[in-house]
This record gives structure tokens, sequence and C-alpha cells, in this order.
């Protein structure tokens, strides 16, 4: 007798579980072995999607012959509303950047720094950019060769915002996954990140959120130092590090539980510098040779992921946890922190934006033509 083949769908759906199962496999492994890097964002949009993919679509599709009409139903919901999210999401963002920059700078003052940096300028631009493109084109579109010349510089402009926003929003996917905790990893110190002091020498509100932090991860890897990392500023009557460490015995830290980096005046300082003292202490400390060095950051938590980048490139194992910061505060942060990585691979940018214009020139004359 003649077995009878698997029909479409049910190939097509295992065909889609093989594809979701490689995608879960490539996010994990980045996940457990090198998170520092916005493959991580990538992969974990892609396993994400694909498993949503799986469960309200393949899955379905194979049920079709057997009567799960509510399940079906159900999946079509999920689907429809994953949908309207993904339409929705760009007026929101551009809502909350304008409505928390205008917050930031009713609470902090409208300074040179928060008017050129918040989410403000990149939320007002992008409606500018719209609305501008749109006159000056209707405006021309009787000058065949200024149109044109509006035509080319736009449509190029346009690409640029479509890939560099993608870049953001991996960036940012990025930055929350890597604090995810990994609750079975040990770590053999805890590094707090340095921040400016109050007029007195005490920790701003914000530096004591991070050693709070800092604090919150020695109780739960007790096996860890505690270094406080940051040098005096010119304007500062102590050093960083000696204000937290003040802070922190305060707080009931044991003093022998704290190591002191206090020469560090920037974020890849404080990563080198407490390196070399957890360098010089395990000398110190022969007992500590042969275990794993692998830090954990602790910084604000828009912040953490760019420390985790350096840390890469100094080659320098470790993880990030951030300290809570408002929301207001944090999304215009976050737009600071994006261009000091862009700064950071300026490199690869520059020669992506070069070898963009140059493919997109090439497209244009060819469809002039």
């Amino acid at each position: 007798m003649e077995r009878p083949g698997m029909d479409s769908q049910t190939l097509i759906g295992i065909g889609a579980a093989i594809l979701t199962t490689l995608l879960q496999l490539w996010f994990w492994r980045l996940r457990t072995h090198e998170e520092r890097s916005l493959w991580l964002g990538f992969t974990g949009i892609l396993a994400a999607g694909s498993l949503l993919a799986f469960v309200t679509i393949a899955i379905p599709a194979m049920l079709q012959a057997e009567g799960f009409e509510t399940y079906r139903n159900v999946g079509a919901v999920i689907d429809m509303v994953f949908l309207i999210l993904l339409m929705i999401f760009p007026v929101a963002l551009v809502i909350t950047l304008i409505v928390s920059g205008i917050k930031l700078i009713r609470r902090e003052g409208a300074s040179f720094r928060n008017v050129l940096s918040l989410g403000l300028g990149l939320g007002l631009g992008m409606i500018a950019y719209l609305i501008i493109w749109s006159v000056v084109r209707n405006a021309l579109s009787n000058v065949p060769v200024a149109g044109g010349v509006f035509d080319f510089i736009f449509g190029f402009i346009a690409v640029l915002f479509f890939i560099f926003g993608i870049a953001f929003t991996l960036y940012t996917v990025s930055a929350m996954i890597a604090q995810i905790p990994h609750y079975h990893r040990h770590y053999v110190a805890i590094i707090v990140h340095g921040a400016g002091l109050m007029p007195d020498g005490s920790p701003t509100p914000l530096l004591a959120k991070r050693v709070d932090k800092g604090i919150e991860q020695l109780h739960k890897h007790p096996e860890a130092m505690l270094i406080l990392s940051g040098g005096q500023g010119a304007d500062e009557v102590q050093s960083e590090a000696s204000s937290m460490k003040t802070y922190a015995l305060a707080q009931g830290v044991p003093e022998n539980k704290i190591l002191l980096e206090n020469h560090s005046a920037t974020t890849k300082e404080n990563l080198q510098y407490s390196d070399a003292v957890w360098a010089q202490y395990r000398i110190d400390h022969p007992s500590k040779e042969h275990q794993e060095t692998r830090f954990l950051v602790v910084s604000d938590n828009y912040h953490v992921f760019r420390a985790l980048l350096l840390a890469r490139e100094l080659n320098i194992q470790a993880d990030g946890v951030g300290s809570h910061v408002s929301l207001y505060f944090a999304l215009n942060a976050l737009v600071r922190e994006w261009v000091a990585y862009m700064v950071l691979r300026k490199q690869f940018y520059n020669t992506f934006t070069i070898v963009l214009l140059v493919i997109y020139t090439m497209g244009a004359l060819l469809i002039l033509g």
C-alpha cells in the first residue's frame, strides 16, 4: 500500500520549525558567548519574530485540518496587534522623544548639551525633514534639473535616516538584552563607574544610584570585590572613587571588600585602570590567580552597553548591569550614547556611507539613463 506523503502545509511547518530553532540557537550562542555587539539585537529581534510567527502562523496552518478554529483566530489577532504596533512605533517614538525632551529642558534647564543632544532635536528633525521635502519638492515640480537634484539629495538622506534608524534600534535592543542578568556566572569584581560629585564632595544622586546598584550586586555575588572607579575632576574636592568609598562604607560594605581606582577620567580609562587594579590585587593575593577574570560593570542603564563595547575593544571580559535613571533623562542620554557609539565606530560608518553613496549614485544614473 502506498504511504501517504506529507502535505505542503506540514512541510512548510517543519521548515518554519527548523528555521525558528536555528535563529534561537544563533541568538543564544551570542547571548552566552559574546553579546557585546549590535548582532545581539539583530538576532534577538529575529529570534522573537520567528518564534511569534511560528506559534501564530505555522502551527495554525499545520492544524488547519484538525478544527482548531479558536487557536487560528487567536493567532490572527496576535499577528494583527504586532503589525499595528510596528506601524505606530515610529510615531510613538517621535512623540515620546519630543515629550521627554521638553521635560528635560524644564527640569534640567536649556543648556547647550541638553538642547543639542536631547531627543527633542531628533524628533523635530524627523518631522521637519518630512515637511521640508514635500514642500520643496512640490515647489520645484516644474523645474526638472533642480527637482532631480533635490530628489537625489533628499532620497539619499532618506536612505541614511532609514539605515541609521535601524542601527539606533539595534543599539537600543542590544543594550536592553545585554543587561539581562546571567544568573549562573561568577565575577571576580564589580566595577562601579564614577560620575560628578556635589560641591561638598559627596556623590550626586546619579552616582549614588550607581553605588547602590553595585552594592546590590555585591550581595548577589559575595565572592567578588567592589572596585570603585573615578578620578578627581578640576572642580572636585576629592576623587570620585574616594567619595564612593565613603558612601559605600556608610551603607555597610566592609572596607576589605573595596578596591579604589582613582585616576580615570573617561569610560575607557575606568575599564583599563580597574583591570590594572585587579591585576595587582591578584598578584598580592595568589589564591585569586587561577580565577577566570570576568567583571560586572555597573553604570547608568543607558550607558552600560557602550562601556561593554569598550571593554570588548580592550579585550576585557565583562557583563553589565545598569542603575535606574528617570525615563525623560534616559531617552535623551541614550541618543547621546548612540552618537558616542557612532564616533567609536566612525571608520566603519564613514566607509559605509561612502560606499552607500556610490551605490546610490550609480543606481540613480542607471534609472535616469
